[in-house]
């Protein structure tokens, strides 16, 4: 039986072009327990599906690690 999913939504602050979000997109597939990953650069939106494995953390820690700040998701 598969474990329950968590979304998380979150901020990146310098993903400009379609070139950061594919490497974001190919460093946050690459941890185990990311089932999706969904970017939109214009509004700096990161969308993650994940199982609790996962934790939001890891994917700041990520996402950070490649030069890029995280920031809280943006209001709707």
């Amino acid at each position: 039986m598969d474990q329950e999913l968590t979304a998380t939504t979150l901020s990146v602050v310098g993903m400009d072009c379609t070139g950061c979000a594919r490497k974001i997109d190919g460093a946050l597939r690459a941890l185990e327990g990311v089932r999706d990953v969904s970017l939109h650069y214009p509004d700096t939106t990161l969308g993650v599906l994940h199982d609790p494995r996962v934790t939001e953390s890891d994917i700041r820690t990520k996402v950070e690690s490649l030069g890029f700040d995280v920031g809280a998701a943006p209001a709707l």
